[in-house]
Formats: C-alpha cells, sequence, structure tokens
C-alpha cells in the first residue's frame, strides 16, 4: 500500500496538492483515502464538494466504529475522505485528536480491512508540535512531500521539516522531495539549490495558473475541472514522480541556520552575541553531536546512543568509569564500547570510535544524560509528591535537592525539602489525570525514601497497603482525559472548582494544581478560576506544580491567613492542657509523656479548629510555616520542641512543653525502661554504627531533617556505640571541612566518633568490609543494598522511636540488628 504525506507552510497550496495527487491516484484504478490532519478540516472540500462531520465530532475513544461514520465517500469513483477536525479555536489540542484518530485506524488494521491501495496524509501547515507529526509517530506514512515556493520562509519551513523526517525515519518514513508551487523558473532554480544543500531533490513544479483558482471556486481538483491546463498537466507529473521516488541511500540534511541564511544572501550569518567571543568553549551536547554521538536513551546506570562514523551508524554504550568493563575506552569520568548488536569489531572501526572518544576531552559523564535530557539540570526527584524537587535554578541558585542528580552514589542521608500543612477547610483541586494520584510509592513499603513513614509525623514501621498519594479528605482531581485534550478542558476545570468552593464554603481557600497533561495545553484558568470565585465568594490560587505540600511564600502566606481566620472564628475553652499536631504513629508515646507530667492531651479526632481552641498550647512535632504563622496571627500559643528522641531530648522536650504552660512540676521517670536501657546499652558498647556522608550533612544526622527529624547521631552516641564517620573527600578541602565539623561537635559525641575519608565506591566498599566491630550503616534507603554488599545491615530512621520507653525499645531493635549478622554470613554477589 502506498503511503504519502504531504507537509509545508500554511497557506503554500499543500491542500490543492494533496486532493489533485489523491484524484489522479484514483483514475489510475488505485482505491485511495484521504485524511486531512488538519482542525480546520478542508482538506477534502475538493474531494467531497461539502464539510464532511469530523472524526473529533463523534468522540475520541469511541473505537472503529466511530472512525468508520467519520469515513465519507468523495465525488470520485475509488475515493474515501476523512477529517480530523478538532476543537474550537483557541482550546484543546488538535494534535491529540489526529493521533486518536490514527491510533484507532492502525489499531483495527481499517486500511488493510477496507482493501485501500494508498493513502494520502494532508498535515496541518505549520506542524508546531509532535501531535501533528502523528502520521509519522504511528508509523503510518511511508513517503513525505514537503511542497514549497520561492519565498525563503517557505523553504524555512521547509527546512525545518526535514529534520522531522528525519526524526521518524525509524518508523519507516523518508522524504520523497519537494514540490515546488512557484511562479517561474528562476523560483524552481532556488528551490533546486536548497534541495541539493539539504542532499533531496526536486519532484516537479506547478506554475502559477488561473485554473486553480476556477476549481477551488468549485470545490474540484484542476486535475477534473481543467484537465488540459499546465497546472493539471504538472499535477499529473508530480504524482508519477511521487510514486516512481526510491528511498535514497544517504538521508536528507537539514541545514543549520547559518548555512541557511548563506545559502539566500551568500553572506555569512552574524551568529556571534554581544559580549561573547567566538573562542568560547562549544557546548558538550554540541561537541557530542560534532563527534557523531546522539545518546538514544538510559537504562541501568548507562548512557546508549548511536555514533556515526562516515555513512555508517553503530550503536554505542557509554558507562561511567568506575563501572567500565575491560575493553571498553576510556576518556575523563566515562567509557564507551560497542553495543552487542553492533556486529563484529574489526580494529578499523575500533580506532575510529577511540578517535572520537579521545577527541571529547572535557567532556564528563553527566553530559551525556545532559544531551538527552535537553539541558543541565538533570536532578530529579525520587519521591515526586512528597517532596517536589526544583526542575531549575531559579537566579542561578543551587537546586533544591541536589542529592538526587546522577553520580551521587555517595549519599546515604537524604535531606528532603520542607513541607507545608494543608489546614483543614482548604480545598485543592488537582486538574490532572486521575491515575496520577497512583504514580508514587510514597506511603507505601515500596518507597525508596520512607521519610514519610519515619519521625514524629510519620506513619510508623507497618505501612499495610499502598495508600493514595495524596489521600486529604478536601483534595479531589478533574478526571482529566484524552478527549479533554483535544475538545478543550474548560468546562471541566469550572466543574470541579465550583463544587470545591462549596466545599470550603464562602470565604473559603480553593487551591488549583494544574498538572503535566493539561500545562501542555495553556488553558486560561486564571479566567475559569476568576468567574469561579466571583460567583462563590471564595479565594481560588493557582499553582503549576504538582505537589500540595511544597511551600512557596505565596502558598503559605495564603494557608497561613485562611487557618487564622479560622481560629480566631473560634470561642476560646480551656478543655485540655495540650494539642498534638500533626504527630503520627509517635502519638501515643507522647500522650504518655504528658501524662507522667500531669499533662492531659487532646483526642486525635474531631475539629481541628475546636480542638485548637480548647487547648492551653499546640505542640508540633516539626517547624510548620503555616500552623506557626497562623496560631500566631490568632493568639493562640504554640511550641516546637526538639524532637524526643533518647533519654536526654526527651526530657528536653517534656520541659519545653510545661516551661510553655507555665509548669514547673517534672515527670516522673519510668524505672523499668531505664532499667532495660542500661542493660541494653551495655550490650551495644562492643559495636559500632556508620555514617556515610559528605561534610555539611551532620546536621541532618543530627534532627535538622526537614521531614523525620530524628537525631540519630545524637541519640546513639548517648547509648554508647562507637560512631564511624565516613565522609566523601576527593579533595583535600573536603577533608578539612569534615574534620573542623567533627570538632564541633558536644564533646558526649565527638570522642565517640572515629574518622575516615574516600573517594570511591571501592574504597568505601573496603571501609566498611574490614572493620569488624561495625555493623550497622545509617541510610535513608530501607535496605540499602551498598551495605548488604559490605556484609553489613542498613538502618533505617524508622528504627528510632520516641520518649523513655521508646528508647529502650529502639535500643532492643539495634541490638538485635547487630547480632543479626545476615549479609556478613550470607554476602550478595
Amino acid at each position: 500500500m502506498e503511503s504519502i504525506v504531504f507537509f509545508g507552510k500554511g497557506g503554500i497550496g499543500k491542500s490543492t496538492v494533496a486532493s489533485n495527487v489523491s484524484a489522479i491516484l484514483a483514475a489510475r484504478g488505485r482505491k485511495v483515502l484521504h485524511v486531512g490532519c488538519d482542525p480546520k478540516g478542508d482538506s477534502t472540500l475538493a474531494l467531497t464538494g461539502r464539510r464532511v462531520k469530523h472524526f473529533a465530532d463523534g468522540g475520541v475513544f469511541a473505537g472503529e466504529q466511530a472512525l468508520r461514520a467519520s469515513i465519507h465517500p468523495s465525488l470520485f469513483k475509488n475515493i474515501n475522505c476523512v477529517e480530523a477536525g478538532g476543537p474550537q479555536a483557541g482550546v484543546g489540542c488538535a494534535g491529540a485528536g489526529i493521533g486518536a484518530m490514527l491510533d484507532i485506524m492502525k489499531e483495527f488494521s481499517v486500511l488493510e480491512k477496507d482493501g485501500y491501495d494508498a493513502v494520502v496524509f494532508d498535515v496541518l501547515g505549520d506542524v508546531v508540535c509532535g501531535g501533528f507529526a502523528a502520521p509519522l509517530r504511528r508509523g503510518l506514512a511511508g513517503k513525505a512531500v514537503i511542497v514549497v515556493s520561492e519565498e525563503m520562509l517557505s523553504l524555512y519551513a521547509a527546512n525545518k521539516l526535514v529534520a522531522m523526517v528525519n526524526n521518524y525515519a525509524r518508523n519507516g518514513v523518508w522524504l520523497a522531495g519537494l514540490a515546488v508551487n512557484a511562479k517561474d523558473q528562476a523560483a524552481v532554480r532556488l528551490a533546486q539549490a536548497f534541495a541539493a544543500a539539504a542532499r533531496t531533490r526536486v519532484l516537479g513544479m506547478i506554475p502559477r495558473d488561473p485554473a486553480v483558482a476556477r476549481a477551488e471556486k468549485m470545490h474540484r481538483p484542476v486535475t477534473v475541472t481543467d484537465a488540459r491546463s499546465p497546472a493539471a498537466a504538472a499535477m499529473v507529473r508530480l504524482a508519477a514522480a511521487i510514486q516512481n521516488a526510491k528511498k535514497p541511500e544517504v538521508s536528507p540534511r537539514p541545514l543549520s541556520d547559518q548555512e541557511f541564511q548563506e545559502l539566500f544572501t551568500g553572506r555569512p550569518a552574524e551568529t556571534a552575541l554581544a559580549g561573547v567571543s567566538r573562542g568560547d568553549r562549544v557546548p558538550p551536547a554540541e561537541r557530542l553531536r560534532r563527534a557523531g554521538f546522539t545518546v538514544t536513551g538510559i537504562a541501568g546506570g548507562q548512557a546508549l546512543a548511536s555514533w556515526r562514523s562516515g555513512q555508517l551508524v553503530f550503536n554505542v554504550i557509554i558507562s561511567s568509569a568506575s563501572d567500565a568493563r575491560p575493553g571498553m575506552t576510556r576518556s575523563g569520568d566515562w567509557a564507551v564500547c560497542f553495543a552487542p548488536d553492533a556486529g563484529p569489531e574489526s580494529s578499523a572501526r575500533r580506532g575510529a570510535l577511540d578517535a572520537a572518544a579521545a577527541g571529547l576531552s572535557g567532556v564528563t559523564f553527566d553530559d551525556f544524560f545532559s544531551a538527552f535530557g535537553g539541558g543541565t539540570d538533570f536532578y530529579r526527584n525520587i519521591n515526586a509528591f512528597e517532596e517536589l524537587a526544583s526542575h531549575s535554578l531559579p537566579g542561578g541558585g543551587a537546586p533544591r535537592e541536589p542529592h538526587v542528580g546522577f553520580g551521587q552514589w555517595h549519599r546515604f542521608v537524604f535531606p528532603g525539602a520542607q513541607t507545608i500543612s494543608v489546614p483543614p477547610g482548604v480545598a485543592l483541586v488537582e486538574h490532572g489525570e486521575a491515575e496520577c494520584r497512583f504514580s508514587s510509592a510514597a506511603r507505601t513499603p515500596l518507597s525508596a525514601l520512607q521519610r514519610s513513614a519515619a519521625g514524629l509525623a510519620g506513619s510508623g514501621l507497618e505501612p499495610v497497603c499502598p495508600g493514595l498519594p495524596k489521600e486529604d479528605a478536601n483534595a479531589v482531581n478533574t478526571g482529566f482525559t484524552y478527549a479533554d485534550a483535544v475538545l478543550g478542558d474548560g468546562p471541566k476545570v469550572e466543574a470541579a472548582l465550583g463544587a470545591a468552593a462549596r466545599m470550603t464554603g464562602k470565604g473559603g481557600l480553593v487551591e488549583l494544581y494544574n498538572t503535566c497533561s493539561p500545562m501542555l495545553l495553556a488553558t486560561d484558568l486564571k479566567a475559569h478560576a476568576g468567574r469561579v470565585a466571583a460567583a462563590e465568594g471564595v479565594k481560588i490560587s493557582r499553582y503549576n506544580l504538582n505537589s500540595f505540600y511544597l511551600g512557596v511564600p505565596e502558598k503559605t502566606a495564603a494557608r497561613a491567613a485562611y487557618a487564622a481566620s479560622r481560629l480566631k472564628a473560634m470561642k476560646r475553652r480551656r478543655a485540655w492542657d495540650v494539642n498534638l499536631c500533626g504527630f503520627g504513629a509517635s502519638r501515643g508515646a507522647l500522650e504518655a509523656l504528658l501524662k507522667s507530667a500531669g499533662l492531659s492531651a487532646a483526642p486525635e479526632a474531631g475539629d481541628f479548629y475546636a480542638t485548637a481552641a480548647g487547648s492551653a498550647l499546640q505542640v508540633l512535632p516539626e517547624p510548620d510555616p503555616v500552623l506557626e504563622k497562623g496560631f500566631a496571627a490568632a493568639g493562640y500559643g504554640y511550641v516546637v520542641p526538639p524532637a524526643p528522641y533518647g533519654l536526654a531530648a526527651s526530657g528536653a522536650w517534656l520541659k519545653a512543653v510545661t516551661a510553655a504552660l507555665g509548669r514547673r512540676k517534672s515527670a516522673a521517670l519510668p524505672k523499668a525502661a531505664l532499667d532495660q536501657y542500661d542493660v541494653l546499652s551495655k550490650k551495644l558498647a562492643r559495636f559500632a554504627v556508620a555514617f556515610v556522608g559528605q561534610a555539611g550533612e551532620l546536621g541532618c544526622l543530627r534532627g535538622a531533617h526537614p521531614r523525620c527529624g530524628v537525631p540519630a547521631l545524637d541519640f546513639l552516641a548517648e547509648a554508647g556505640m562507637k560512631l564511624r564517620l565516613l565522609v566523601y573527600a576527593p579533595a583535600p578541602e573536603a577533608r578539612a571541612a569534615a574534620a573542623a565539623e567533627v570538632k564541633r561537635l558536644p564533646a558526649g559525641i565527638s570522642r565517640r566518633v572515629s574518622l575516615a575519608f574516600f573517594s570511591s565506591p571501592e574504597e568505601l566498599n573496603e571501609l566498611l568490609k574490614k572493620d569488624k566491630a561495625l555493623r550497622l550503616v545509617y541510610s535513608d534507603i530501607p535496605m540499602d543494598p551498598r551495605a548488604a554488599a559490605a556484609g553489613k545491615t542498613a538502618l533505617s530512621p524508622l528504627v528510632f522511636e520516641p520518649g523513655y520507653e521508646g528508647a529502650a525499645e529502639t535500643l532492643r531493635r539495634l541490638e538485635a540488628l547487630c547480632r543479626w549478622n545476615f549479609n556478613e554470613r550470607y554476602p550478595s554477589r
């Protein structure tokens, strides 16, 4: 089956050419399906003589029957027509609708079932996004024809379209050539010059002919209305040239902007910017391109690339130098070799690859990932729903979570990002696909970092089943679908905002989160939100990110103001001494600690604002700018005491609470728990625990962790364990900084610390392996395989419990883990 797709700048005559080619093929006995891929729906007008019902009008998910219902017979034998159509101008995404139509066409083998000999795609003039390249992406197109004129902008668009066709060559599409719609022979020579430079050809030239305008007024092809006209004859020759076109042995090459300007002006382009010298360093991505490398994927910590050598292209694998295998060519911190599917390796080919690698001096392993991701900021968040990291570097600052970037093999401590509370009554509207709520394992045993389970606000050791990443009772999702992408999502947004506004009530706060897929539509959410806010009497805040809990100044201020207004409206009455706000599984232990000091705690269930109004003091598990500002503005007393992990810290926590209440009564200490603590502490004294990190991380280990705040270093020093601090320090300056940091520790901790340094995975593994007293390695990643590989057990913050009884229970767990030397007895291979 012949498959032809026409591209070209808008208004260039592309639909005229496409409809005439369809008519010529049908006249030659071919059964043709003419496919209009333009939301205007005018490609088939010359073949049907009327506007036909579009595929998008029948629903993008209606399946094969909907597609068949939108296939219409033409005025001519052997031609059927279909228009993809699309939304009203200015809403939705027509490209998505085209893709949906072609998916159905391919899934149900419509072209094959109906016995078509040829399919002609007429694609929107300016292919502004991948959606309009759907015929290429779906692997339906074979030959691509670009319609051009003598105008420079027409050829400039053609140059970009050459690059697009090359991008999808893997799907079987190839550039047959150019169709020139020009006024004279000089215009043809200009197009021929461009074609030669781009390594393609001119298939034919259609002259300017009044017969074409007459045919368009009649809604007919010129080859039908005036078969003897020069334009009709040229169309016949063009159709024959397209049919006879063979796939070129060498792919076309799009011109650079400078080459394009030189072609049309005969002089070099002025590309240098003010203040930038021509001698500046070439960006790594450009150096890779010039050396023939195109990064095509990432897998297993390696970059996969195609490498061009002359006219041949080979698949190659790039790994970090530390993971390089024998026989790989090394260059800086990376190494390269041919992929297994590259065929027999000759000495000449290997020599060429070695030379290419040697010419990339200064290019780093990270640069390959950067080239694949399209920028130098390739930091990614492991746990996107709980802490959304910044994917950009605003103002040249550091990323929010630099420890999750590539090459951070030495990281065991993951500080996380500061999060903020959602005051009850705030309505949260997530505008996105419903399944997005299930794309995180943050609150399940599958989480790579189980910070949400650890600490005073954590859910504890035993999450029993996967939960929704956003489980707030007042959080809703709009259920954005493919149909909304095609036809527009405005009505759905307003309906969801209206429901949320009624949920929060007059004077309430609604937060609208625009997520990935709908964000691409650029819907005017401000207008929709403004209409709902005015009608319902609420404040609506809009955010282009997908996290309810990430704190930004505007969100923090709005939530704090809402919380303060609700608190001020409550009638104060003292029913309890303390309100434990936001405590998780640790709540029971802290209620017992308060009871030992004669203090009452408000029950967990009930109305948040009424409970706060009935309590003398609000106690927070960790800093929270929303609740702190809200309590302060409403005149409510609050305190954020140090986390009560360990004996001394438990006493300090209780002292801070009683002092804030103006009490002086001391708590009764649990003798049984303290006796157990002493016994276990003596047993643990012969064991050591390692903390692996780099200079500047001791604060996190002492409780400055924004998420769980477990002061592991202080706790284990108080318990009498030996502390090994293994610091990643490839440079002397890092060693000096780490040594100075240890000196600043309290004497009770520093005297138990031994300091060692490493700069490679091998050195770290050796430090961990050789220390026989060392049984535990602290890591925020449960069951960290790096600890297991060294024969040690990973120590998670989940092990630590608060309060006096919690301290004794933690020591019991630690002692059991130290005796459980499974990884030492059965090392991983």
